[in-house]
């Protein structure tokens, strides 16, 4: 029987804006390298994200990590802008908060305190075979469309649809397991928010979408009912994954097998 294996690495240098899809991923402080490392905060201490602003998916990103560059460029075709990639850096404030109409400044932080769920969830996983089966029943909605929506940071292959909800257990204990050589520990289901349903393209809701996602869940009877220890409806899609501080400097790569290793409870 084949192993679940790594079929794409993603990192969103900037927290709610685009992605970089990567071979291989350097294990960070809780972590991957790079991910999550910035964030767009406005005068009232708020994330700018996609539960606040829409236009975040009007924003086209290109980044040079080697050369912490970013380059912007509005969806509708406006001129590219290219920023060095720092915090304190005025001119990049600036654009961002003329495209956004509001004041705000970009902040770093490289130890994962500007993920939703700060060392607790340091990546989130889920299988190829999870996103397919959602497309299929949102058929108006491609695949990549389907991915844009719930970003998460690494799917698996050779599983079967929802396979990934192996990675935890009931509240309190999660699941340890190995991907390649670094250790991890699913913690929970992740719980979505009012951002899938926005097109990842234009912004447009579909008011649609959480009836439908819901509908195709409940078809896998026994993955919805596990996610109901955590929420009152399966409005749920992948885990959310603790890396212990002493996997830092590891890397995970394409094609790494992941290996359960057995339940523990938890502490973060």
């Amino acid at each position: 029987m084949t192993n679940p294996t790594i079929s794409k690495i993603r990192i969103y240098p900037i927290k709610s804006l685009g992605h970089i899809e990567l071979k291989d991923a350097e294990i960070s402080t809780f972590s991957l390298m790079n991910d999550r490392e910035f964030a767009m905060l406005d005068e009232d201490g708020g994330f700018v994200n996609g539960k606040r602003n829409w236009k975040v998916n009007l924003l086209k990103t290109e980044y040079d990590i080697n050369q912490s560059l970013v380059t912007f460029s509005q969806k509708k075709g406006a001129e590219k802008k290219q920023f060095k990639l720092r915090s304190g850096n005025a001119e990049l404030d600036h654009y961002l908060s003329e495209f956004f109409g509001t004041k705000l400044k970009l902040i770093e932080n490289k130890e994962g305190q500007l993920m939703d769920l700060p060392k607790a969830s340091s990546v989130t996983i889920i299988s190829d075979a999870s996103l397919q089966s959602l497309q299929q029943d949102l058929a108006t909605h491609s695949l990549e469309s389907i991915r844009l929506r719930f970003r998460s940071n690494i799917e698996l292959s050779c599983v079967d649809a929802y396979w990934e909800e192996a990675l935890y257990h009931e509240p309190g204990y999660g699941t340890r397991f190995e991907l390649g050589d670094v250790t991890m520990i699913g913690i929970s289901p992740r719980a979505r928010c009012n951002v899938p349903p926005q097109d990842p393209v234009t912004g447009e809701n579909d008011d649609d979408f959480v009836k439908n996602m819901i509908a195709s869940r409940k078809k896998h009877e026994l993955s919805a009912a596990k996610v109901l220890m955590y929420g009152k409806t399966p409005y749920f899609l992948a885990v959310n994954v603790f890396i212990p501080e002493s996997e830092t400097g590891k890397t995970i790569k394409l094609g790494d097998e992941l290996k359960i290793l057995g339940p523990v409870e938890l502490s973060v």
